[in-house]
């Protein structure tokens, strides 16, 4: 497959440092994965300390998908040149201590890339697109991919308009200069956009791409996507809770697939709190104070029951007793997380936070980000919000104000 040189906004990467492994999956330093993966949201830690974000438009068609992708000539640094005109995603690397989510990040880079003409995409627009897309984690470089799909056609002119508008200023559009937020400057001069088939991209590229474009393209799961194989709206309803994210076994050398997920864990055949749950009703069964939850609820464990004796001659088969009512949620004291690395209690903590944040969060999209965002207070605050849900409460609505204010809700 061909494939270009150094990136600039539209793909700077970083290098891979050592990997551990925790559970049954692998983490870099930090406890960032180090498996790639396709899933409905990141992994919180993921979502939480990412280096690069992107965001690339798709529309289904007979067969496959339609990625909305850009030739550019990508500004490399190394070389201080551009490098040869190439298919690429938009994206670019996060405003450190500034951008609070891998999707402030993409946008921002998405209408750097396109340029504030009449007829491109609002952030609000593309933020409104993002809860019904999907993501795809790139360890090489820390990259957030969104795919989101273009379902009413909105975007399906943007190429012919975006060339319209390069045409009506030729002087301006030619090369120019990115100053996003005043800390990074960008370089690169984008020939037009256009839908690209998945069938032009794999298994073998029909016109160069860019490297980061081509290192994404190993990944086993994408290029299913690509192909129609890996349908997200049958993997990902629309109102749906997150699944097991779908994982790259050929991007782990030795390892195989991994089983574990490293987010939270909602494989566990209970549906709501039962008794004595906590938090506003909402269709995952969770109630007030002292309701029943609907669904199964804790009391209840899914599953045949099992006899005590079986074929045994004059003694009737009895059933099992119903276990007790599990207690409520609540974090074990931080003596309790064992293996004690700083890494590994802040996953748990973020598995454990992101079960008591979803039924409070108006989507599982939103709860994923709130969850992000208490991950970085510090550890008595975090274990304080993991046992009083008061306190829960106060955080989740202020984290609400801080995405309104960043546009990532409304």
């Amino acid at each position: 497959m061909p494939n270009v040189g150094g990136m600039g906004c539209m793909g700077g990467m970083g290098g891979m440092g050592g990997m551990g492994t925790v559970g049954m999956y692998s983490m870099q330093p930090g406890g960032l994965s180090s498996d790639a993966y396709v899933d409905k949201n990141l992994r919180p830690l993921d979502a939480e300390h990412y280096s690069a974000a992107g965001l690339v438009p798709y529309r289904k068609r007979p067969g496959g998908v339609e990625l909305l992708l850009a030739r550019e000539k990508p500004w490399n640094s190394f070389i201080n040149a551009y490098d040869p005109l190439a298919w690429n995603i938009f994206g670019g690397k996060r405003v450190s201590r500034q951008e609070r989510s891998v999707e402030v990040t993409a946008v921002r880079c998405f209408r750097e890339a396109v340029c504030d003409f009449e007829a491109a995409p609002t952030d609000e627009v593309l933020h409104n697109m993002i809860p019904n897309g999907f993501y795809m984690w790139y360890p090489l470089g820390k990259y957030a991919l969104i795919l989101v799909e273009v379902e009413d056609g909105s975007l399906d002119d943007l190429p012919e308009k975006f060339a319209e508008a390069k045409e009506a200023s030729p002087g301006a559009d030619s090369e120019y200069r990115i100053l996003p937020m005043g800390v990074k400057k960008w370089k690169k001069q984008i020939d037009l956009l256009e839908w690209v088939p998945g069938e032009d991209l794999a298994p073998e590229a029909k016109f160069e791409v860019s490297d980061l474009l081509s290192n994404m393209l190993k990944v086993a799961k994408f290029l299913d996507f690509l192909a129609g194989r890996m349908d997200p709206a049958e993997i990902w309803p629309k109102g749906s809770q997150p699944q097991r994210p779908i994982l790259n076994g050929d991007m782990r050398k030795g390892k195989g697939k991994s089983k574990d997920w490293g987010g939270p864990s909602m494989d566990n055949g209970y549906k709501g709190r039962g008794k004595d749950g906590w938090g506003p009703g909402d269709s995952n069964g969770y109630k007030g104070k002292g309701k029943k939850g609907k669904g199964k609820g804790f009391g209840k464990v899914a599953g045949p029951a099992v006899p005590f004796s079986q074929g045994v001659p004059g003694v009737p088969l009895m059933q099992m007793p119903p276990p007790p009512p599990m207690p409520v949620y609540t974090a074990p004291p931080p003596a309790a997380m064992q293996p004690g690395s700083e890494e590994m209690q802040r996953q748990m903590y973020g598995e454990q936070l992101y079960v008591l944040v979803l039924p409070l969060a108006p989507s599982p999209y939103l709860a994923q980000k709130i969850t992000g965002m208490l991950l970085e207070l510090p550890q008595n605050e975090l274990v304080l919000n993991l046992t009083d849900p008061q306190e829960l409460q106060r955080r989740v609505e202020e984290a609400l104000e801080v995405l309104k204010a960043d546009g990532v809700t409304n």
